[in-house]
């Protein structure tokens, strides 16, 4: 008698704890469905806590769609570019902004919107479609201190503290700040990942050096230069920049700049299943292995208080 109690009891808390996490559940995507017929806007802050920079360019373009689930999809002038959106964190994001916003510039493509920033250091882009944004802000110097902000993308609409889709959105801008120097010195490494696809590398590449969005310059990696090169005695006053001439085919691109060093990365993609960006953790497996655990502790307790009862006969 007392094992069946024992089981409705255990039996009981497995239910109760698969109600609970199934409501942990359906709040962790309590954002519900995106409304892509909804305008959305947002608002750009550039500048220091002191004070914004004013009259500074800023281009907005429309790089992605956006699915009521928070799926994108490469759209128009970007469709064609071998990048992807599937399982980046952060940096991956940051990585992802600096490598389209090369494109941009090489390939000239035109704005959706553009506009200056206020006094107050503020420019906004309203009653815009659902999407992902490339924002790309131009240079602020100030006396012989250069401020440029980093590209960004911007999901719009994007999720709130509490996990609400919020369709108005302000930003502020991250950047670099610098003395602007006579010369610099700029390096390009490429990195491989494409673990058991070695075989699929080419020999070579060809990376694109762009001045202020012109390609000045194009240089071959290879086993021989140990996939970098180094250039010498830049304009320290222009804008850097490096793009891969033509991508690996199977192969997407990231360029991310830290410091002096452009990081160029190819990546073969897995089988990997791609994660959807900015839904936190996942939460389907967590009831399933939990009340898997609790079952396994029922049966064990009926086990043993079987056991024991044979013993007492």
């Amino acid at each position: 008698m007392k094992a069946r109690k024992i089981c409705k009891r255990a039996m009981a808390l497995l239910l109760s704890v698969w109600l609970g996490i199934s409501c942990m559940s359906a709040a962790a995507f309590s954002g519900g469905k995106i409304d892509t017929e909804r305008e959305v806007s947002m608002s750009v802050y550039f500048g220091e806590e002191a004070g914004g920079f004013s009259d500074v360019n800023f281009h907005v373009y429309y790089v992605a769609e956006m699915s009521e689930s928070g799926d994108f999809a490469l759209s128009g002038d970007f469709l064609d570019y071998p990048v992807r959106f599937e399982n980046l964190d952060s940096s991956g994001w940051r990585a992802l902004a600096q490598t389209l916003s090369a494109y941009v510039q090489r390939d000239g493509l035109r704005p959706l919107r553009q506009g200056k920033t206020d006094a107050a250091g503020y420019v906004s882009f309203e009653k815009l479609t659902v999407g992902l944004y490339l924002v790309v802000g131009g240079t602020y110097i100030n006396q012989n201190t250069a401020y440029t902000p980093e590209p960004m993308l911007v999901s719009l609409p994007s999720m709130g503290e509490g996990g609400e889709w919020v369709y108005n959105t302000e930003l502020f801008c991250k950047y670099d700040s610098e003395i602007v120097p006579n010369q610099v010195v700029r390096k390009v490494q490429k990195v491989w990942e494409d673990d058991g696809n070695e075989k699929k590398r080419p020999q070579n590449i060809s990376v694109q050096l762009l001045e202020n969005g012109k390609v000045v310059d194009t240089v071959v990696l290879n086993r021989d230069n140990n996939w970098e090169y180094t250039w010498k005695n830049l304009d320290g006053g222009s804008v850097w920049q490096v793009v891969e001439a033509e991508t690996p085919e199977g192969y997407t691109v990231s360029v991310v700049r830290e410091g002096a060093v452009f990081v160029m990365t190819n990546t073969f993609p897995s089988e990997i299943p791609p994660e959807l960006p900015q839904t936190g953790m996942l939460w389907f497996p967590v009831p399933i292995l939990i009340c898997g655990g609790l079952l396994l502790v029922v049966v064990g307790l009926f086990i043993r208080r079987r056991r024991g009862n044979a013993h007492e006969g």
